[in-house]
């Protein structure tokens, strides 16, 4: 087996996996800064992870070929066991969530994604009442939405991630901004990444930037605007595996019901449910053997990251 970092970037090993083999809208988030990727000698695909002391932690699964994803995950799972690590990983789908069950692992829900089809997307629909008065009042209030030129964002529209930044401005003053990236796989498209709203702001700037971004994709052809994943959302005891643990599911509906957790979340699950999601589908945390203090709590900074 053997282990390398590779630098970010859009010609690199990971990248190149992830336009290959990458299904999960969050996977490019693990193509990050700092993120080590973990491959085997003579088989296609990596495990991105990062090290975080007595855990590596891997988001959003194995990027590699159906039938090569299973051998991958064992050998990672050996590869941390050697280094005396244990694996915690997050924002699985369904299928992913599977497969690591096959390798093993506790698998718990521990939230759902929420995803906007944009060829069906109709901002007159009857349900999208709330997010056109929002709009409204954003650009009664002069909100003018646009696709920031590359120099305009410290991110820059052309970044080698092939992130898309949008802007909210009222005259020169940026209110709202949003960052998209890049989808591949299954449901191609764009993933709702970072979003900012200026203390002071109007109503429904943040609504107005996105439906830029909705317009301008629409016009592209995608085909999916991906809203992310909210931890502690939708949680449901249908959607739980065979292995999931039932002291875990508690913890986790309890968070979801009440304290400073629902709290930090409540915002972010109203903003993806104003977009009335076609499809909405359940997350979920793995972890293996007695980890799962680590897992709960990459779990919770998840919760508390923007």
């Amino acid at each position: 087996m053997s282990i390398d970092t590779f630098a970010v970037g859009s010609g690199d090993t990971g990248f190149g996996a992830l336009r290959a083999y990458g299904d999960n809208p969050s996977a490019i988030l693990a193509m990050s800064e700092g993120e080590e990727y973990f491959t085997v000698a003579g088989r296609n695909g990596v495990i991105p992870y990062r090290d975080t002391g007595g855990h590596l932690h891997q988001c959003a699964g194995v990027i590699a070929p159906d039938d090569g994803r299973e051998p991958l995950l064992r050998a990672f799972t050996e590869f941390a066991a050697e280094r005396r690590r244990k694996v915690v990983a997050t924002r699985l789908r369904r299928p992913e969530a599977e497969l690591f069950q096959r390798c093993g692992f506790t698998v718990n829900q521990a939230g759902s994604s929420y995803s906007v089809y944009l060829p069906e997307f109709r901002l007159g629909g009857p349900r999208l009442a709330d997010l056109r008065l929002a709009v409204s009042r954003a650009w009664a209030a002069g909100v003018e939405a646009a696709e920031a030129a590359y120099e305009d964002s410290a991110a820059g529209s052309e970044a080698a991630d092939g992130r898309r930044v949008f802007t909210g401005r009222i005259g020169d003053e940026t209110v709202a901004s949003l960052t998209c990236l890049p989808v591949f796989g299954t449901r191609p498209g764009w993933l709702h990444h970072t979003a900012h709203r200026a203390p002071g702001a109007p109503e429904g700037a943040l609504e107005a930037v996105n439906l830029e971004a909705v317009r301008v994709f629409t016009a592209e052809q995608a085909q999916w605007l991906h809203l992310g994943f909210t931890p502690f959302a939708g949680l449901c005891a249908q959607y739980e595996l065979g292995s999931a643990s039932t002291a875990a599911a508690r913890l986790l509906r309890l968070a979801a019901e009440r304290g400073e957790w629902r709290r930090a979340t409540a915002g972010r699950l109203a903003y993806q449910r104003i977009w009335d999601p076609h499809l909405v589908q359940p997350g979920y945390l793995a972890w293996r053997g007695r980890a799962a203090a680590g897992a709960l709590g990459q779990l919770l900074r998840l919760a508390k990251s923007p």
